[in-house]
């Protein structure tokens, strides 16, 4: 079984690879372009276990990996932060220890809602932006 901890970025991820045993087998950056994504999604076997870190747009990287046979947690980031807790923080690291609680079942995770609510929930945050974009313009 393979272990993957996604500490997941704007532009740019780092994963770390980790057997069973806790050995570190591999940690690269990837670009957070569609095809560098897929590609490294589709070099992966069916049942890898990925955590990813929540983060604002956790939802591109989890919608592009659905349909693989692959089994995504997602981080649930507070309660990870609480486990987790190290004075050195950097993208290996934090990828590392995703890792390394989801290889020992302990990585809190959090709720993953179905497409159509993902959906519904993006139009409603679009829907609040122009309402607070319209509102702002109102004032002055």
């Amino acid at each position: 079984m393979i272990y993957i901890g996604i500490d997941y970025h704007k532009r740019y991820s780092v994963a770390t690879q980790m057997d069973e045993t806790g050995k570190i087998l591999s940690q690269i950056r990837l670009s957070n372009d569609s095809d560098t994504l897929l590609g490294y999604l589709r070099g992966l076997p069916k049942g890898t276990k990925i955590a990813l870190e929540a983060t604002g747009s956790w939802y591109y990287f989890y919608e592009m990996a659905e349909g693989m046979g692959l089994d995504i947690h997602l981080a649930h980031p507070l309660r990870t932060r609480a486990l987790a807790a190290a004075r050195i923080k950097t993208d290996k690291i934090d990828s590392a220890i995703l890792a390394h609680l989801l290889r020992t079942n302990l990585l809190p995770t959090s709720y993953i809602p179905t497409r159509a609510t993902r959906d519904a929930r993006e139009i409603l945050r679009y829907r609040a932006s122009l309402v607070f974009l319209r509102a702002s313009h109102r004032q002055v």
